[in-house]
C-alpha cells in the first residue's frame, strides 16, 4: 500500500482517523445550522423596519392630503433604537405649508394634524409608539 503524507490509495481518510468522526461532525454541523436558521427566522429582521417606516410615511402623507388645512412639504419617518425590545418608537417629522384659504392658527393646524396622524398610525398597528412633530411653515409675505 502506497502512503504519502498520511493519505492512502483506499481513500482520502487519514490512517489514524476514526470512522465515526466524520458522520458525527456532519450531524452536529447540520443540527447547529438548523438551529441558527430557526433562530434567524423567528425574529423579525431589521430590514422589515425600513419597509414599515415607508408604509407609515405613506399613511402620514395620505392624512395630510385628506385634510384641507395644509399641503405637505416634506415628511420623514423612522424607527428609533429602543433600549427595551418592546419600546419601539416611530418618529415622524412633518413639514407642511398652510393652505391660503385656512384661517386657523399654526398651533391649531399643528395640533389637528398631529392628532390625525397619530390616530392613523395607531390604527395601522405598526407595533410602535408614534411620536409626531408637525411644523407649519409660512410663505414669505412680499
Amino acid at each position: 500500500m502506497f502512503r504519502l503524507f498520511g493519505l492512502s490509495t483506499e481513500g482520502t481518510r487519514y490512517v489514524r482517523g476514526k470512522r465515526g468522526v466524520f458522520p458525527a461532525a456532519v450531524g452536529v454541523s447540520a443540527i447547529v445550522l438548523t438551529a441558527l436558521i430557526i433562530w434567524q427566522f423567528s425574529n423579525s429582521p431589521n430590514l422589515e423596519r425600513s419597509s414599515l417606516a415607508q408604509r407609515a410615511n405613506s399613511q402620514l402623507q395620505q392624512v395630510v392630503k385628506q385634510s384641507d388645512l395644509a399641503k405637505l412639504v416634506e415628511s420623514n419617518v423612522r424607527f428609533t433604537r429602543a433600549d427595551n425590545p418592546g419600546d419601539d418608537i416611530l418618529l415622524s417629522q412633518v413639514y407642511v405649508q398652510r393652505q391660503p384659504q385656512v384661517a386657523r392658527s399654526a398651533q391649531q393646524i399643528r395640533a389637528d394634524l398631529t392628532k390625525a396622524i397619530q390616530t392613523r398610525l395607531l390604527k395601522e398597528d405598526f407595533k410602535a409608539t408614534p411620536l409626531v412633530d408637525v411644523t407649519v411653515l409660512e410663505a414669505p409675505r412680499i
